[in-house]
């Protein structure tokens, strides 16, 4: 399930899930349930697709109702990825979405919610957040912290060989980060490559990534960033890094969604890491990092 609920016992709590005829989501947590619940109630929200955002919307409404703490983990908050209007026609769709998080909130100002995302895709999203959501504790999970619960990537991270590549402008920040981290395990800084990319605002669509670099021969490289959709990024800085001589070319995200599949990495990337916040298919090549907020996930 998409969605878990936990008691402060740490007992999951059963929900029957309904969809009518007309297409409405409907949930129901028994009588007999509800009048065993008190205090906080934890939930990890492994929202995919609009259902599970309304199905989430509506469980939270019911413990709302009952009077009940909410304690909330998004790993992937969803729409963040549309964190501005980039052309005439577009929604914000980001600005909507912290929103429809606040709806139950305004509602029943008395209760005391918290919300936990894993690597927020800007800092956008944070401050959406505290602009829209009110009665909330906001914390954005650092994807630093989830790649030193890997002790395979950490390993690979402080050799001495290695590179820290940044994909693009905006993860500029978020790669500093991860050095900054890393470099408290290393004997000396590790060195950062920066790469540029073109991106058609209407479409999306990659239309050129750049590495500055010269000459990488013999260095593994590590890419890392928060989204792998269908990965045209990191296969176009993969192909610059392979021109460049690198022995290794190694992913690290935190969200895979892998659309187009691990098969459109082969002969580029070596290795992939990424963590649990969307289902994952067993591949020699990925390497899933378990990780939760909550001890009992």
């Amino acid at each position: 399930m998409s969605i878990q609920v936990k008691d402060s016992n740490n007992n999951i709590i059963p929900i029957q899930n309904i969809q009518f005829a007309g297409g409405e989501r409907h949930v129901q947590i028994s009588a007999d349930t509800l009048k065993t619940l008190k205090g906080q109630i934890q939930i990890q929200a492994k929202i995919s697709n609009t259902q599970d955002l309304m199905d989430y919307l509506l469980i939270e409404n019911v413990l709302l109702n009952q009077g009940l703490e909410i304690d909330l983990e998004i790993p992937y908050f969803p729409y963040a990825r549309q964190d501005r209007i980039c052309a005439m026609g577009q929604a914000f769709s980001l600005e909507l979405m912290t929103k429809l998080l606040n709806i139950n909130t305004e509602q029943f100002p008395q209760q005391r919610k918290s919300i936990k995302v894993w690597d927020a895709h800007s800092c956008v999203t944070e401050k959406l957040l505290n602009e829209n959501t009110h009665f909330f504790e906001i914390e954005n999970v650092q994807p630093s912290e989830i790649i030193l619960q890997n002790s395979k990537l950490q390993d690979i991270l402080i050799a001495q060989d290695t590179v820290l590549i940044c994909p693009d402008a905006g993860a500029k920040q978020r790669t500093k980060t991860i050095a900054k981290v890393i470099n408290s395990l290393r004997d000396h800084e590790i060195e950062m490559v920066y790469c540029e990319k073109k991106r058609d605002a209407i479409t999306g669509k990659i239309q050129n990534a750049q590495v500055n670099a010269t000459d990488l021969t013999g260095k593994t490289a590590v890419i890392t960033d928060d989204i792998c959709d269908g990965g045209a990024t990191f296969i176009g800085i993969a192909q610059e890094l392979k021109k460049l001589n690198c022995q290794h070319v190694i992913l690290y995200v935190t969200h895979g969604i892998f659309s187009k599949g691990m098969h459109v990495f082969e002969g580029l990337v070596d290795q992939i890491f990424t963590t649990t916040s969307f289902p994952q298919t067993e591949h020699p090549n990925l390497n899933v990092i378990s990780f939760s907020r909550f001890n009992s996930f």
